[in-house]
């Protein structure tokens, strides 16, 4: 079955833990932007969410850091934050298809750790706080989260990214189920770092150009380096990378907001798929 739907959102803890400190048109303009992801999602009536994400020592640290972990679990919980406002909750997995995922993934030149025991934080929460439909039986559908390592080098090069996102594509397109794809994370920001709360428009307006044209080779050229030139955050983009290789170069997305926020010190982006289906 093919893919019913894909979007890429930020995923600034500030858009839910001090939402009152952005410009009420910045906030106002982050919710309706939401609202229209939310409702593209909900009517696309997936099954299971791949979530394409990254995330900030809740689960991993420097005795273990794979550049991919796929969730294998058949329930995952979060957020981690108490002060996030959001309510914590558990959400089911599909095992069966993250196995999929693995086994082809092993077959095909990846080898991704995995795990049954995650725990989700701000990375995925947040926009799942927003996106996250019901089944017409009012319980969440399925998630299935592929963690990227964005946190400690040697970390996958967005080339490398592009080129999983073709291989889960092979994947997803055999799979029984209706499957969205959500990535989070970015745009730039620099979270407890030399240039906290610099927001560099420039750089997030050239990358949005590059996700929604789409240049592929452009994506896949990016080096660590330049990422890290808008910010240590900036390296969580490669979540984003990985789902313009899914949805290859003929998928064109819109760009549904892009707001650059101080008080969160993080510029906030989305983009949407409507076509994907």
């Amino acid at each position: 079955m093919p893919i019913v739907y894909a979007c890429a959102a930020s995923h600034a803890p500030g858009i839910t833990a001090w939402a009152e400190a952005a410009p009420k048109d910045q906030s106002a303009a982050i919710g309706n932007a939401f609202g229209e992801l939310a409702r593209g999602l909900a009517a696309a009536k997936p099954d299971t969410i791949l979530v394409l994400t990254s995330e900030h020592w809740a689960n991993f640290f420097l005795d273990h850091a794979s550049a991919f972990c796929i969730g294998r679990g058949d329930v995952f919980e979060g957020p981690v934050e108490p002060w996030l406002r959001i309510e914590n909750r558990q959400l089911p997995g599909n095992p069966a298809l993250a196995a999929r995922l693995l086994e082809h993934c092993y077959a095909h030149g990846f080898e991704p750790s995995h795990s049954h025991e995650l725990k989700f934080d701000h990375g995925t929460m947040v926009p799942l706080s927003f996106l996250m439909p019901k089944t017409d039986g009012g319980t969440p559908c399925g998630v299935v989260p592929v963690f990227f390592n964005t946190l400690c080098p040697p970390r996958p090069s967005p080339k490398r990214c592009l080129e999983l996102g073709r291989t889960l594509r092979q994947v997803l397109d055999q799979s029984p189920e209706r499957i969205a794809i959500v990535a989070t994370g970015g745009l730039s920001h620099d979270p407890g770092e030399i240039n906290h709360g610099v927001i560099d428009i420039e750089f997030d307006s050239k990358f949005m150009a590059r996700m929604t044209n789409p240049s592929l080779a452009e994506l896949a050229s990016y080096s660590d380096a330049e990422l890290l030139s808008a910010g240590a955050g900036t390296l969580e983009l490669l979540a984003w990378i990985c789902l313009a290789g899914i949805m290859g170069a003929a998928a064109s997305p819109r760009v549904v907001a892009y707001e650059p926020v101080k008080p969160w010190a993080n510029g906030i982006g989305m983009i949407e798929y409507r076509t994907a289906a």
